[in-house]
């Protein structure tokens, strides 16, 4: 091994020491980018307004090298806006909401417009696009720009699973780099049969969409290539999760897709029986964040956490890790604080690495990276304060970029985390 190879390991030994699930953590610097006021114009956010749906609106968050894309349920609307905040176009049902001021609408006056860099097709500065949306949820946008959104069918076209009494009334739209609406990706593909409740929507490193959607009695995952056509679909159902030994109960924590090859990453928390029902609700029923049911160790005996690595083509099982848990600090009914075991919410996958985040009761954020390749965990703080959570939404890029949108009562804020330049040095060794 070279010198400088054998350096870098070397003090990446003593930094994954130090860093253990107990130990001390590396502060990572947080870059506020912008921020927007609430309200119905291009520039804000409606975190107010309901549409009458059961299930309340999302707001979601992706990023595509430094432009972001927030959808807004309550707003009924998708934009797309520089690192400093200016909108540079958007998708938004003309219906519900105001005529743009900032952005200049379509000329056709209908669905179709422009998006790419801005402008329209006849070169007109940034464009509004408009497109009845009803419910926009989850989004997510590939190397091409072909952005993928998440929306609800009205009731007449909802149908319902025979099998497990699913209602299927979610669908995957999808528009071009210039706004125009493609087409819908249904369970089949193109015009399919519409999804159970959604949890995530993701684009890999080729290009490819990804669709997590729960049953009951289980969670589906859809794959579908470039051109929309199915890939391939898996169910995951919850009596059948891996047991790593008996008497252990279960807890789903997340499923998204790996960062190379048609792979999944599955995350499943372990409690010994008999386990409070908090320990083993998830998001599958829209009740429970992921990161909610994986909080629940401080009120029950955690025992074991682990990640898995499935094949989608057959639903096999190729790796499994198991991942080491953290201390947090819990308050006390008698106003004192104790330790806890938690196990951190699975993120996503940037690289070799598994990203996954916890708070503890004192309002302090966590992030910790594990190597799948040294096996080894860092443990990172980040600065989230407790008023900048009354609405907050994660998006963690392929090449380690954590980004957020954090709502105060006042006012929204999109910001990053740098990862990238600390898992690019190995074992998140800072330089």
């Amino acid at each position: 091994m070279p010198r400088t190879q054998c350096a870098l390991a070397c003090a990446a030994i003593v930094l994954l020491a130090a860093c253990s699930s107990g130990g001390p953590s590396i502060a990572v610097k947080r870059e506020q980018l912008f921020s927007l006021g609430y309200g119905p114009a291009e520039d804000q956010l409606d975190l107010f307004q309901t549409t009458g749906n059961q299930d309340p609106p999302k707001i979601s968050i992706a990023m595509r090298e430094g432009i972001f894309y927030l959808s807004n349920g309550a707003g009924a609307k998708l934009v797309r806006y520089t690192s400093w905040g200016d909108p540079l176009s958007m998708i938004y049902n003309s219906d519900l909401d105001p005529a743009p001021i900032l952005l200049k609408p379509d000329a056709a006056g209908q669905q179709g417009g422009a998006m790419a860099n801005g402008q329209s097709e006849s070169g007109i500065g940034r464009v509004a696009v408009s497109y009845p949306f009803r419910s926009i949820g989850a989004i997510a946008v590939d190397s091409g720009q072909t952005l993928y959104a998440e929306d609800r069918l009205p009731p007449e076209k909802r149908a319902q699973d025979k099998d497990s009494g699913a209602i299927l009334d979610r669908v995957v739209l999808r528009f071009d780099k210039n706004g125009r609406f493609i087409d819908y990706l249904g369970q089949e593909g193109v015009d399919g049969t519409p999804f159970p409740y959604i949890l995530g929507i993701y684009a890999s490193a080729s290009d490819e969409c990804v669709v997590v959607s729960a049953l009951r009695t289980g969670w589906l995952v859809h794959w579908f290539d470039g051109s929309g056509s199915l890939v391939n679909s898996i169910k995951i159902l919850r009596d059948d999760l891996p047991m790593p030994e008996k008497g252990l109960v279960s807890a789903f924590d997340a499923i998204v897709p790996d960062t190379s090859g048609r792979s999944l990453i599955l995350k499943v928390d372990y409690y010994k029986s008999p386990a409070p029902p908090s320990a083993v609700a998830d998001s599958s029923a829209g009740t429970a964040s992921s990161q909610g049911a994986a909080g629940t160790a401080a009120a029950a005996e955690l025992a074991e956490s682990w990640a898995y690595r499935i094949d989608i083509r057959d639903g096999k099982y190729l790796d499994k890790w198991r991942l080491p848990l953290v201390t947090a600090m819990t308050k006390l009914a008698e106003d004192g604080t104790a330790r806890s075991v938690r196990a951190p919410a699975l993120l996503g996958a940037a690289g070799r690495y598994l990203f996954f985040m916890y708070a503890d009761d004192l309002g302090r954020s966590y992030v910790s990276t594990f190597d799948r390749d040294t096996q080894g965990s860092v443990k990172y703080s980040i600065d989230i304060a407790p008023d900048e959570l009354y609405y907050d939404s994660y998006f963690l890029a392929g090449n380690g970029v954590l980004c957020a949108l954090l709502a105060t009562k006042d006012e929204a804020k999109v910001v990053w985390w740098r990862f990238d330049k600390l898992i690019s040095q190995g074992s998140g060794i800072v330089k």
